[in-house]
């Protein structure tokens, strides 16, 4: 009986199947972190920033495969992600409307933490197991 060596055809669709699954992931986290999220959406721009990086789709990388996504080219993400203090630069005091419509002056505003981004990491990365088989599977792979 003769076995045939297959690793370097099984190797490569494994690979292909965790391309699609990671990307699959970090659309289903884009798609979760705009949806979900507690903070009041003015302007739509924070929530416009959300996406998978342009140049960073899943791609293979040293011992795996890697992509990008989360909030980009808005400075403020971060602060909402993390919350912080807020301190004026090029003036002395910050101002700005509250949402009763009055204007506040202040030397500092604390920002509460207002996470987006890693609730829809932590809902769903656990899924990314399951998509990487389910695109193995739809390449004629076996479990």
């Amino acid at each position: 009986m003769a076995v045939k060596w297959l690793g370097k055809q099984v190797s490569k669709k494994m690979r292909a199947a965790q391309i699609k699954g990671v990307n699959a992931t970090m659309a289903a986290c884009v798609t979760e972190a705009k949806r979900n999220h507690d903070w009041n959406n003015r302007t739509g721009v924070l929530e416009g920033s959300i996406d998978i990086a342009e140049a960073a789709a899943a791609q293979s990388a040293s011992g795996g495969v890697k992509g990008v996504w989360g909030s980009k080219d808005v400075r403020y993400a971060l602060i909402h992600e993390l919350g912080g203090i807020i301190k004026p630069v090029r003036a002395k005091a910050l101002m700005f409307r509250a949402d009763d419509g009055t204007f506040v002056v202040a030397s500092q505003v604390k920002m509460p933490a207002r996470p987006y981004l890693r609730p829809a990491a932590d809902k769903e990365y656990p899924k990314l197991a399951k998509r990487i088989r389910r695109a193995f599977e739809a390449q004629g792979g076996k479990r």
